[in-house]
């Protein structure tokens, strides 16, 4: 710069100079013209060579930016506000109206799972009570049932006898053939119902043959019927009657008519009927099953008592509040001699697990998933962190403080705080964690596909192309679980200045 700084001085003097030597004020001023000019010229060139040149140079050459990789940790998560919550809390109240006769806690009373904890005047309910329970015990009783066995042994007799009484009417042969008439009809109809609309060729052949013995067992009885008529009915119902003035005998057929032979059958039916009604009541006395089709008038009386016995205890439970778990008493809201009804009066809460209803922006939902740690700090508390985990989260949104959010529920572990339950507390959600973890810049990352990272090495003033795997990543860090080590330097990118 100094040379041409010299150079700029010597050129200036002589082109300076050059007007002093000529005299004539005319021509004078013409070399003097020229001679600005050309310093004009020689000076932009110097301005260009030193300044301009040199910034273009400057801004043309990139940069690159490095990064050292390290250890550290890597956290992901996402935060929210949650209030305290029991693992169960009911509002009690009683089934019916009356007098309070008895209050036996009191706030704060820890209570076990059945214990009573209030009742009302009840001296009607449990008179009703005791009459269903001695209904209910007359009809269970020894005697009661010993009668119904006698009952079932009775049915059976009869049916014997009717049973004797109709083949003896339409013939052993003919009663055969009825028999497997029914016997082919059910199997052809339970056939068709497995097979349905479209059945298989397995199935078809089911049902034709099912079809087929229905057939064989009509034709069976059609040539039955025509011995029946010509012979059996002669051979069993010819009688000889007297004369009684000429006591001269005579044979004659009293064959059975329609009318008797349809008798003796509903005979039959009806003591086969008696018979599996006596086997259900007997059944129903003694803790036997009873299908849901059971029928008889033994058993719709036992049903009925059953079901009194069944109301009177009922009535008598609404009259009594018992906690249907252990907890604490958090509220009572009557005194004793009130007159009370299904309106709640004692709130119970099972504390021996606490719960935060936990409320987390919609953004943050991929990070408020079932079994995701949990950091809780309630305010009252701001120098204690307890801990959890998320056991629910809901699958809609709700709205919380007029913005959408996701709700959930973190359980708390095992603390020995006392806490009150309604707190408001701070919530963190712990999406992932990465203790002492190799961490790279997420600038240094360059994703080849879904998934797959690579990153520039430098080593020796050069870069390397190495493949890594990544794991946690947030917007600044991401972990490396293989592919570099603490004290690699990455490029995280060229840079050109200006």
């Amino acid at each position: 710069m100094a040379k041409i700084s010299g150079f700029f001085s010597s050129m200036f003097s002589k082109i300076k100079g050059v007007p002093i030597l000529i005299k004539d004020p005319k021509k004078r001023w013409w070399v003097i013209v020229p001679g600005l000019v050309i310093l004009a010229v020689i000076g932009g060139l110097i301005y260009y060579g030193t300044v301009v040149r040199s910034s273009q140079q400057t801004t043309a050459q990139p940069v690159m930016q490095t990064a050292i990789v390290r250890r550290g940790n890597l956290t992901l998560s996402a935060s929210g506000t949650g209030t305290l919550i029991a693992a169960n809390q009911v509002q009690l109240g009683f089934g019916t109206s009356g007098k309070l006769i008895k209050l036996n806690v009191k706030v704060g009373d820890r209570v076990q799972a059945g214990q009573l904890l209030a009742e009302i005047d009840n001296t009607s309910q449990q008179i009703q009570l005791l009459q269903a329970k001695r209904a209910m015990a007359n009809l269970t009783s020894s005697v009661s049932i010993a009668t119904a066995q006698q009952d079932v042994a009775t049915a059976e007799s009869n049916v014997y006898s009717t049973k004797n009484q109709f083949i003896y009417l339409i013939s052993p042969r003919v009663f055969y053939d009825e028999q497997q008439i029914a016997d082919a009809q059910q199997a052809l109809d339970q056939a068709k119902a497995e097979a349905g609309s479209t059945p298989t060729s397995d199935q078809q052949k089911k049902i034709d043959g099912a079809a087929s013995k229905l057939k064989s067992a009509q034709a069976a009885l059609s040539g039955d019927m025509i011995w029946y008529a010509q012979s059996y009915v002669k051979n069993t119902f010819t009688v000889i009657q007297r004369n009684s003035v000429t006591r001269q005998a005579t044979k004659v057929i009293q064959a059975p008519t329609d009318a008797d032979i349809a008798a003796a059958r509903a005979a039959y039916a009806t003591a086969q009927a008696s018979v599996q009604e006596a086997q259900w009541y007997l059944a129903a006395l003694t803790g036997g099953t009873v299908p849901d089709n059971a029928t008889g008038i033994n058993l719709n009386t036992f049903e009925q008592a059953k079901l009194a016995l069944q109301s009177a205890q009922e009535a008598l439970d609404g009259t009594q509040i018992y906690s249907p778990f252990s907890g604490v008493v958090t509220a009572v809201s009557a005194q004793l001699g009130d007159s009370v009804g299904s309106s709640a009066i004692i709130t119970v809460a099972d504390i021996n697990k606490l719960y935060v209803q936990t409320y987390i922006d919609e953004a943050d939902y991929a990070k408020f998933a079932v079994g995701n740690k949990a950091n809780v700090v309630f305010d009252a508390l701001p120098n204690l962190t307890l801990t959890g985990k998320v056991v629910e989260v809901d699958p809609a949104l709700v709205t919380s403080s007029g913005t959408s959010a996701v709700s959930g529920v973190v359980e708390l572990d095992p603390t020995s705080e006392n806490l009150l339950l309604g707190m408001s507390a701070a919530v963190e959600i712990i999406a992932g964690d990465a203790q002492n973890a190799v961490l790279v810049p997420v600038a240094a990352l360059r994703e080849i596909s879904a998934g797959q990272y690579t990153v520039f090495v430098v080593k020796n003033g050069k870069l390397n192309l190495t493949a890594v795997t990544i794991g946690l990543q947030d917007v600044v860090n991401a972990e490396v679980k293989s592919g570099l080590q603490p004290g690699d330097v990455v490029s995280t990118g060229i840079v050109g200045t200006k």
